[in-house]
């Protein structure tokens, strides 16, 4: 609840300085500084939440289903953003994001304390910062010795620091590439959340039921055909399309790896886990997309994004020749 209600007021305070016409690069880094602490403690908590929302015999059911709209989320976001921007602009962007927290802080105001389906604590972990690093350690340790979670987390983070920046590199395919209206430009931003919706049912229904280590292999390849063909992309719709594969897959594989340390980790130090799991999904991405931005300068759109798919393409039949997948699947 406090986390929900922190990032309602700092995407608040977005809009309305953008409303009052506050441009300034720094005030603006210093707003995505305030979010970024905010979700560093929000997504976690959020992810290990789950686990005490229900029965031990449904948390697979429950892990599986919130896996799905978390990483459906994050696909879909953006891409209404996009169209929102395209359309209305970035103020009314801003204020729907702010008005979206509200259902979220009315179904946790609704939710009862008592029925919650708590686990035994266990040992009580002490407070300030040494007890903080202590537990960082502590969970750091626990990853390292589970080679399930410690290849999930790998893995997610390779492919987030190839593709991702590829992915947001979608502006520049926009403007440069296929020179469209900013309209054309939000329909193509769109593109990934249509794919992720599209798959999202089967996702949330089959997934579960294939093997976590053979899902990877072709998602990570997956990764690479859809990179590939935004790359190639003649005209277009042909890189609207590939951008929805990717969105599909994207869904398929962010939800098959969470999946996967969910349901291996241990519940005293799930929530430690899945913010380690989170820095492996978000924390290269910043400096990864500066690396991008400055080889798109150099090089061009197309060769950066299509060598990018190559990288993927070995990167996939490296992990599954070597047998660095079984692991995901002891669970």
């Amino acid at each position: 609840m406090a986390t929900n209600a922190s990032a309602t007021v700092v995407s608040l305070l977005m809009a309305a300085l953008w409303l009052a016409g506050m441009r300034s690069p720094w005030g603006w880094v210093m707003l995505f500084f305030a979010r970024g602490c905010v979700a560093g403690i929000q997504l976690p908590v959020s992810q290990a939440f789950v686990a005490e929302c229900v029965p031990r015999e449904l948390l697979r059911n429950a892990i599986t289903l919130n896996s799905t709209q978390f990483n459906a989320a994050r696909t879909l976001g953006p891409a209404i953003a996009g169209v929102l921007i395209g359309t209305s602009g970035l103020d009314w962007a801003l204020f729907t994001a702010a008005g979206l927290f509200g259902p979220v802080l009315a179904c946790l105001a609704l939710i009862d304390a008592a029925e919650l389906h708590r686990s035994d604590p266990g040992e009580k972990v002490g407070r300030g910062v040494r007890a903080v690093y202590t537990g960082y350690r502590e969970s750091i340790r626990y990853v390292l010795d589970s080679p399930g979670i410690r290849t999930a987390i790998l893995t997610i983070a390779l492919i987030t620091t190839i593709t991702i920046p590829l992915i947001q590199q979608v502006v520049v395919f926009a403007e440069e590439v296929f020179v469209v209206s900013p309209f054309w430009f939000g329909v193509l931003a769109s593109a990934q959340g249509i794919g992720a919706v599209l798959v999202a049912p089967w996702v949330a229904g089959e997934l579960s039921r294939a093997r976590p280590s053979r899902v990877q292999f072709y998602a990570v390849l997956g990764y690479a055909a859809g990179v590939a063909g935004l790359g190639l992309a003649p005209v277009f719709w042909v890189g609207f399309v590939s951008l929805a594969f990717l969105g599909a897959v994207h869904l398929v594989s962010a939800s098959n790896l969470n999946s996967v340390v969910q349901l291996q980790v241990d519940d005293e130090v799930r929530g430690r886990v899945m913010a380690i799991y989170l820095m492996g999904v978000l924390g290269t991405t910043p400096f990864a997309n500066l690396l991008m931005g400055w080889l798109i300068s150099v090089f061009g759109a197309r060769p950066v994004v299509v060598s990018g798919a190559g990288l993927l393409l070995l990167a996939g039949l490296f992990l599954s020749g070597t047998g660095r997948l079984r692991p995901l699947d002891a669970g």
